[in-house]
């Protein structure tokens, strides 16, 4: 830097000087001078002083009652030690010049210049353990404190997941073939004999359960076939689809001997009352339809639902009637009212499962 630069970076300083008088007296009314290196120092110490009486002046100090557990908490009640190890004392605290000080050596990097020159030693695997066996030891020297001052502060216990019983590994036993499109619908026999699945390619195959053979296959939907349940009580299975048909077949003769109308659109779930004759379907019009088995009228319709009904399941007890919508809720039904009884809300997407505990008062 030649000397002309030099001579114009000091002449600067006069002129933010100026600069700054101007401006304080114009938003200010009144000059104020710039703070020196001292007053900022102590503005600086006042603040962290402040901030440090606030934070620490209820924890220098113990209550009144828990400086001797062993002779004074003994002879007090449960209330009154209570009392006394939750109130605060009045602490006055004037003199935290060292505290503050320490602070301020801390932040100026005093302490770092200091801890730079010393030779920090790496933690070995002894030292770590005896650390914490140091720590256990201590924790359990406060507990045994704390309960003899009869402040019964017991540390909680980790929480151990109940861990299931071992089975071998589960293998995959057959691959059975035969539709010519997805399987959208399964369901089982009450015997475990037989089971029947339901696919886009519009037919029902009934299977052997135990050698995986195709014992039959039922046509008669115009589109794809998207639920499926077998009656415990008669000779049936009810099949629906969508093409808004919901079919009862005859197993005995293996034909249609009873068709539900009154779907608007396709029907993608169905369930059978355990007790009761009656069928209970759901579909693309958000609403739950109750059938009469044997007459195929109509009990009830069932509306509440602002989208697709995509499960639907039925029980002895009242909610007998259980469904599940894509507008995220879940609707428990009284089937003698024909009402929703309670809407459940916990869900943030669409529900597309429900199923019930075999022996349990519940569901998920």
């Amino acid at each position: 830097m030649s000397f002309i630069d030099s001579q114009a970076a000091y002449s600067l300083e006069p002129l933010v000087q100026a600069v700054v008088h101007g401006t304080n007296g114009l938003f200010q009314g009144t000059s104020t001078p710039a703070l020196t290196a001292d007053a900022r120092m102590k503005s600086r110490s006042t603040n962290i002083a402040t901030k440090y009486r606030d934070e620490y002046m209820f924890t220098r100090e113990l209550p009144r009652g828990a400086e001797n557990p062993g002779t004074q908490s003994s002879n007090l009640s449960t209330s009154t030690q209570l009392t006394l190890a939750t109130a605060r004392p009045p602490v006055d605290i004037t003199n935290v010049d060292e505290e503050v000080q320490k602070v301020l050596d801390g932040l100026s990097g005093k302490q770092s210049k200091a801890r730079a020159t010393k030779k920090v030693k790496q933690p070995t695997r002894d030292l770590v353990l005896a650390a914490a066996d140091k720590a256990s030891r201590q924790l359990n020297d406060d507990q045994a404190t704390a309960a003899a001052a009869g402040q019964h502060l017991v540390r909680k216990r980790n929480y151990e997941p109940v861990k299931p019983e071992w089975h071998a590994p589960w293998r995959m036993m057959r691959v059975i073939s035969g539709h010519i499109g997805w399987v959208r619908s399964l369901a089982v026999e009450p015997g475990n004999k037989w089971f029947a699945s339901g696919s886009v390619d519009r037919t029902i195959k009934i299977w052997d359960l135990a050698s995986g053979t195709l014992k039959l296959t039922l046509t008669g939907h115009i589109s794809p076939v998207r639920g499926l349940a077998v009656s415990a009580r008669h000779p049936y299975l009810f099949s629906c689809g969508e093409d808004k048909q919901v079919k009862c077949w005859d197993l005995e003769t293996n034909k249609v001997v009873r068709q539900y109308h009154g779907h608007l659109s396709g029907v993608y779930t169905l369930a059978l009352h355990p007790v009761l004759d009656l069928l209970v379907t759901g579909g693309r019009d958000s609403v739950v339809r109750v059938w009469d088995i044997r007459t195929k009228q109509q009990v009830h319709v069932l509306a509440g639902h602002k989208s697709t009904i995509s499960s639907v399941q039925c029980q002895e007890a009242d909610p007998q009637v259980i469904s599940a919508s894509m507008d995220s809720t879940v609707r428990l039904w009284d089937l003698a009212a024909g009402k929703s009884m309670t809407t459940l809300t916990h869900h943030k997407k669409s529900v597309r499962a429900l199923a019930l505990h075999p022996t349990q008062f519940g569901f998920a």
